[in-house]
């Protein structure tokens, strides 16, 4: 019988950074999302808990074997998933949007895209995103001389897309800013496709903008 080395420190964390990469990946498909979003928001955008968690939940159902065991360690993964989402640096724009994982993750309705995503994570065809990867771009609202042209910037106040934003107002008959955003979304389906639209026609007006900077 072939006897096989054990495993050495290095080579566990190699496999342990592989299987983290494979399930990133998986919740990007989920949420239409590339790789430059963060790690946190992609967890919890997608609602599937970071590997490690659900690791450490399996390792507890697994010594447990009463019916309702499931279901109470979820909510203590959710319970230690929602302490680190509180205490992380990253994602800060994601976190003022949707600042309670167990409600997002519970919502009856709605499924994310490429657009919806730019609008929770803030990056995407924002020039303060760009900025990052090209260091020659002014990071300035081209309208706004006084603003930077980031998430909230775009899709809460420029007046570049005042008329989309008076249509969703008067969709949801109420102004939408980053504290309501989600609540109203998951209010209602009609909601949400409403917010969905809105996003749409916003990245869809930056990416044809930037491609005409470009030329």
């Amino acid at each position: 019988m072939e006897n096989r080395m054990p495993c050495t420190a290095a080579q566990k964390r190699a496999y342990i950074r592989q299987a983290e990469s494979a399930h990133r990946r998986a919740c990007l498909r989920v949420i239409g999302g590339g790789p430059h979003v963060s790690y946190e928001a992609t967890y919890v955008l997608a609602g599937i808990p970071p590997l490690a968690l659900l690791a450490d939940e399996r390792a507890r159902l697994y010594s447990r074997r009463r019916e309702d065991a499931k279901d109470e360690e979820r909510l203590a993964t959710l319970s230690k998933w929602q302490e680190a989402w509180d205490r992380s640096t990253k994602a800060r724009w994601t976190h003022r949007l949707i600042p309670n994982i167990r409600t997002w993750i519970e919502r009856r309705h709605g499924e994310l895209n490429y657009h919806l995503t730019q609008l929770l994570t803030g990056q995407g065809f924002f020039k303060h995103h760009s900025q990052r990867y090209d260091h020659n771009q002014s990071a300035q609202c081209p309208v706004c001389p006084t603003s930077i042209e980031n998430a909230e910037h775009v899709f809460y106040h420029c007046p570049r897309f005042s008329g989309e934003r008076e249509r969703l107002h008067a969709l949801l008959h109420e102004v939408m800013t980053p504290e309501n955003t989600t609540r109203l979304m998951l209010a209602s389906e009609p909601n949400w496709l409403a917010v969905a639209s809105f996003a749409h026609s916003v990245v869809t007006g930056l990416r044809d903008e930037g491609m005409d900077r470009r030329g």
